[in-house]
């Protein structure tokens, strides 16, 4: 069973000559263990369909299920549950708290959500982004690679099913941008999640157990790496 399913899923806003068709009957998957990869250039529905699947927009038609459970029907209540213990978010700006140091970023989320990472399992996930020596530090004094590795740490340390990534490349040269996305398949396999991952950035392709690209608000399977 997968996941995140959309179904059928489209996005308009606006209407008569104003109308846009955001997302045109898209259909996606994405399982435990494997690292999806979502492809379009600026403008063709990823922010979209981003939102959709992270359950902060709901689609003007179709479904979008977690674990084979509709979600975008249920209540405002009970999405905002879902998001909070099924959803890790990974964002181009980072979002961490300035004035919290390293180690204080994940104090906070132990104060919102409780049956986090164990401090074992969360050990190793420290040692694999290489930033256990960075807890003492604050925002401002890590490089663009450190915070986004910090940020990719807070996400799973609320023990989410999967990760959404949002552009988490695009700051970025295309050695550490590899490694970026290298680490996001390492951690989906390790640590039994799906990590979907938005992009414009073509480089990351090679490194992604699924690709799937968005043109003009319609979706197509590019390429599937899981025997």
């Amino acid at each position: 069973m997968a996941n995140l399913e959309l179904k059928d899923v489209s996005k308009v806003y606006g209407s008569g000559v104003s109308q846009l068709t955001a997302l045109d009957h898209v259909n996606f998957s994405a399982h435990e263990g494997e690292t999806v990869l979502i492809v379009g250039p600026s403008g063709s529905g990823k922010t979209t369909f981003l939102t959709i699947a992270g359950g902060l927009q709901t689609p003007s038609t179709g479904e979008v299920l977690i674990n084979g459970n509709g979600y975008s029907s249920t209540n405002k209540h009970a999405q905002s549950d879902l998001r909070l213990h099924k959803i890790g978010f990974v964002l181009q700006a980072y979002n961490l708290v300035p004035f919290l140091t390293v180690a204080e970023q994940f104090e906070l989320v132990d104060k919102v959500k409780q049956n986090n990472m164990s401090a074992e399992r969360f050990e190793d996930v420290l040692d694999t982004l290489g930033i256990k020596d960075l807890l003492a530090k604050y925002p401002k004094e890590l490089s663009g690679g450190q915070r986004q590795r910090v940020a990719i740490a807070r996400a799973l340390y609320a023990d989410p099913e999967y990760i959404l990534a949002d552009e988490p490349t695009a700051a970025l040269d295309t050695n550490r941008s590899l490694e970026v996305m290298s680490l996001f398949n390492q951690l989906a396999h390790k640590y039994q999640k799906a990590v979907i991952v938005v992009t414009h950035d073509q480089r990351l392709e090679a490194k992604a157990d699924k690709v799937y690209q968005i043109i003009d608000g319609k979706m197509s399977l590019l390429s599937n790496n899981i025997e």
